[in-house]
Parts: structure tokens; C-alpha cells; sequence
């Protein structure tokens, strides 16, 4: 789960848990009124109010919720190739990877890693690599992409017309952190 889901789902959950709590104890807001007003904060509160306004702000923050669930794009596990009454035949994510690095095998490029994208709308790929030789390899770079769309829309040729985007990093540090040696 990505960092920003994360802060999302938690705001989330906090306000859920406020609202039911107000739900459950629509008294506590007279009992934080009158405490503050003895501390000598001057807060004049309609309980029944709040409670009617937090459940609509519950309810939008709801149907957003469930828009964007609904509206998101889902990854398909694999591509269908074939189905019919003997059985279904696909080509795994995995498969397809294993195909890319196989073709960027010979171009110089090492610690290839393949990042897919398949969605019914578009096929999208996004390849880092570390490459000894960085200027050479930038230099073919465009030629390597070209050359890799058309041989993966070779591979799924006939299966479905979605567009594939392929996306080539050289020398990128990927997002998770590498584990490398400290010298002291």
C-alpha cells in the first residue's frame, strides 16, 4: 500500500470513528462544552446540530469513497489469449516480463527490472535498468523502445487492441531502498 493511500484510509478512519463515537454518546459534546466552559472558554454548542452535520460530511466522504473505488482502473492478472469449451488459455504478467527481460538481454543493460501495468484500457511498462556503458545505451535508447513495443505488440497480436506504452529508465534508483555496504 502506497504512503498516500495510507495517510487517506487513516484520516478516514478517524472520522468514521468520531462520527459513531458521536453517534453512540451524543451527550459528550454538552460534557466537552461545559468543561471547557469552566476552564473559561466561552463555547456555546448545539450537540443535535453537529451530529446532523457530521452525518452528511460522513455521507459525501462515503460516496467518494465508493466513487473512487468503483472509478479505479483494476489490473488483470494475466492476458486472455484463448476460451472456448476445452478450457482458457492466457499469458501471465509474469510471462511477459520474463519475455522482456529475455529481449533486453543482449543490449547491455543489467538488474532489469519490470514494473507491468495491464488494465483493460492500456498495457503500460515501465523498465529500469543499470547499464555499464550509460551514454551508449542513452544513445540507442529510443531505437531499444521502439524495437520492444513493436515486439510485444507482436507477442499479443490478435488478443485485444488496448495501446502499449513502454517506458525505459537507464541508471535510476528504484523507489524501495537497496540494501548496499557501509564502510566505516
Amino acid at each position: 500500500m502506497k504512503k498516500w493511500q495510507k495517510v487517506v484510509l487513516s484520516f478516514s478512519s478517524i472520522v468514521y470513528l468520531v462520527g459513531i463515537a458521536l453517534l453512540i454518546w451524543p451527550d459528550s459534546l454538552e460534557r466537552a462544552s461545559d468543561k471547557l466552559n469552566d476552564v473559561g472558554f466561552k463555547w456555546a454548542i448545539d450537540s443535535q446540530m453537529i451530529i446532523t452535520d457530521y452525518g452528511f460530511v460522513l455521507l459525501a466522504l462515503t460516496v467518494l469513497i465508493f466513487l473512487a473505488v468503483v472509478m479505479q482502473p483494476t489490473q488483470k492478472k494475466d492476458i486472455l489469449l484463448l476460451e472456448g469449451k476445452q478450457g482458457r488459455l492466457a499469458l501471465s504478467n509474469d510471462g511477459i516480463n520474463h519475455f522482456i527481460r529475455t529481449e533486453l538481454s543482449g543490449e547491455g543493460l543489467t538488474n532489469v527490472r519490470v514494473k507491468m501495468k495491464n488494465t483493460r484500457r492500456q498495457k503500460q511498462f515501465k523498465i529500469l535498468a543499470d547499464a555499464t556503458y550509460q551514454q551508449h545505451v542513452i544513445a540507442k535508447l529510443p531505437e531499444m523502445t521502439e524495437k520492444l513495443t513493436q515486439q510485444i505488440s507482436t507477442l499479443l497480436a490478435g488478443v485485444d487492441q488496448a495501446p502499449i506504452k513502454v517506458n525505459i529508465q537507464i541508471n535510476k534508483s528504484s523507489s524501495g531502498q537497496r540494501k548496499t555496504s557501509r564502510v566505516i
